[in-house]
């Protein structure tokens, strides 16, 4: 009976950690895309390049137009530098956290602003260097 109750024990301490650790690293992927949505949103670009990872890149599907872009990282900076892209408040609802081992992430968040087409993004995140940086924004424009 001993020997249960320590296994119970055991078992119930190591799922405790494993989730504290899960807990912790979906706040560490969630601060970074809070801190990429605001630059964008006030179309800042020195907050916006420490969250992007070198080879970021954005694919948008235009659902009204059946279209695809896929913008490079030096594109999508300009683009949120010159206004093109940002400039309005939007409310996040995070949907879904996937993590593949330590250091990769995926993420579902539906982007939504009053007069403006609803976003539905996936974020791709990597960790280099104990940082969680954006590799992708895969976008869906929902009229």
């Amino acid at each position: 009976m001993k020997t249960r109750i320590l296994a119970f024990l055991m078992i119930f301490t190591l799922l405790s950690c494993q989730s504290s650790a899960q807990d912790s690293a979906i706040s560490d992927v969630k601060s970074t895309i809070e801190s990429y949505i605001d630059a964008g949103d006030t179309n800042d670009v020195v907050k916006l390049k420490p969250h992007l990872h070198s080879d970021f890149r954005v694919v948008l599907y235009d659902n009204k137009k059946s279209k695809t872009s896929i913008l490079d990282k030096s594109t999508y900076v300009s683009f949120i530098d010159t206004k093109k892209f940002g400039g309005y408040e939007r409310t996040a609802n995070y949907e879904d956290f996937q993590f593949i081992e330590k250091n990769m992430a995926t993420v579902k968040v539906t982007l939504t602003s009053p007069g403006k087409p609803t976003l539905k993004n996936f974020y791709s995140l990597v960790k280099i260097k104990n940082d969680w940086l954006v590799i992708q924004d895969y976008v869906i424009l929902i009229p």
